[in-house]
């Protein structure tokens, strides 16, 4: 069998691009430029320009001074006689190159040959991206988890997520659909804060215009606040603008189906180390959920905290209070107060408007001494504690409390009160309001029935 021999073409069989160049020595021995001896197809093709445009040419003519790097590898090739590997970013091809610089048999002659890896460099950019992005939503997540006060991990959380995206400000915005609040922030060094001017917004008219990026996005990215202007919210782009804010990242945390609130950053940092959309969106859901649970525990603390009718404080957060003020030893006053009448207006009117009745008595005892001073014990029965008053000032408010009861129109209430000097004492000042406060009622009924 006859073999037929096969010329190569050494211009267009090599399928990867290939450079033979011919060293320039400067005085002092160093390369200081090289020439063009031999290109093939495919580097032509790479570098966009013809042969006969490179052939004889010098190498910083075609390219430039900027690019003396190459001619470093030149001399560590020549220096070492050896291959000189390296994977570089190459700006005159615009691509991830990898490459061999290799001293040839022919001393002063150097060849190139290159292997573009932008796909596969793209491809490991991509998963080192997602690892790191990862990795940082792990360690916040933990944060939130770390048994830290509500405020301090929510706080911490921000203040991690601007090590990695190191923003201008990043922040919490809160909703109940109708206002819009700042309830957390982390500012970076010289930035001012915000957060005592974003209070009880109007939605409507502050951040609603944020939704409509959601037809295209699951949040809202601004690279570049003057898209605001352009689509004419005015009130947002001036808000913006006036805090300084040139781009802006936002995503949105719901509950029950509505927005709740969300996260933001001001001036945010892009980097190819870690996906910053997705690290911010996915810290949107877990901060939101942080919330959502902290909102649940309070309504659910402040339920058994508060009496189902009336809206005050019930017996547990009486018992609570009396258990501190046993502790604290204040100076203390307790007034009791029992309804009279309400089971007539029961046994009468019906237990509609003897509910109303214990409403309004509740609402009047709030408006002399506040919600928080304001306990009803169950049925009739209410007691108030005033706490760092003198033996005086107490005896003031016990008197106004019977003068304005007169104005409770129908309805008549029985007081009784007790101060004294050392809470420590409370339980005793209690059980003498209580006598007190029957003792007055005993002696409504019996001038009502001698009438």
């Amino acid at each position: 069998m006859e073999i037929r021999t096969y010329t190569v073409d050494t211009y267009k069989d090599i399928p990867v691009p290939y450079a033979i160049f011919k060293i320039i020595y400067a005085d002092d021995g160093n390369v200081a430029n090289t020439q063009y001896v031999y290109v093939n197809e495919a580097y032509c093709q790479t570098a966009g320009i013809r042969r006969e445009d490179l052939i004889g040419r010098y190498f910083l003519d075609v390219y430039g001074e900027g690019e003396r790097r190459w001619l470093h590898y030149c001399q560590e090739a020549v220096t070492t006689g050896k291959t000189v590997h390296e994977t570089i970013y190459s700006p005159e091809v615009q691509q991830w190159m990898n490459f061999a610089v290799q001293p040839l048999s022919q001393p002063g002659y150097v060849s190139f040959i290159f292997m573009n890896i932008s796909k596969e460099h793209a491809r490991e950019v991509h998963v080192q991206r997602g690892r790191v992005t990862n990795e940082a939503i792990v360690r916040i997540a933990k944060i939130l988890n770390d048994g830290e006060s509500y405020e301090a991990a929510m706080n911490h959380a921000l203040e991690e997520i601007s090590r990695f995206i190191h923003p201008d400000r990043i922040y919490l915005l809160e909703t109940d659909g109708v206002t819009v609040s700042n309830t957390f922030e982390w500012c970076a060094e010289g930035i001012e804060s915000e957060i005592g001017t974003l209070q009880n917004l109007p939605y409507e008219e502050y951040i609603s215009g944020w939704e409509v990026s959601f037809r295209d996005s699951p949040g809202v990215i601004m690279e570049d606040i003057e898209v605001r202007r352009r689509m004419g919210d005015m009130v947002d782009y001036e808000n913006l603008k006036r805090q300084g804010i040139k781009s802006l990242m936002a995503f949105p945390f719901y509950r029950q189906g509505h927005i709740a609130g969300y996260l933001g950053a001001d001036n945010y940092e892009v980097t190819d180390q870690f996906n910053t959309a997705e690290l911010l969106e996915t810290m949107s859901f877990f901060l939101g959920a942080r919330i959502m649970n902290h909102q649940l525990i309070h309504e659910l603390e402040h339920l058994g905290r508060c009496d189902g009718l009336t809206g005050i404080n019930n017996w547990n957060a009486y018992s609570d209070e009396v258990q501190r003020l046993r502790q604290a030893h204040n100076r203390v006053g307790v007034i009791f107060i029992d309804m009279n009448g309400l089971k007539g207006i029961n046994d009468t009117e019906g237990h509609l408007a003897g509910n109303a009745a214990l409403c309004t008595v509740a609402g009047f005892l709030v408006g002399l001494y506040g919600v928080d001073h304001v306990y009803r014990l169950g049925g009739d029965e209410f007691v108030v504690l005033l706490q760092h008053m003198t033996e005086g000032e107490f005896a003031g408010q016990l008197k106004r409390l019977r003068d304005e009861a007169s104005h409770l129109g129908n309805l008549s209430i029985a007081v009784g009160g007790k101060w004294i000097a050392d809470a420590g004492e409370i339980m005793e000042a209690i059980q003498e309001a209580d006598d007190a406060m029957y003792r007055d009622k005993a002696e409504y009924y019996k001038k009502k029935n001698k009438k």
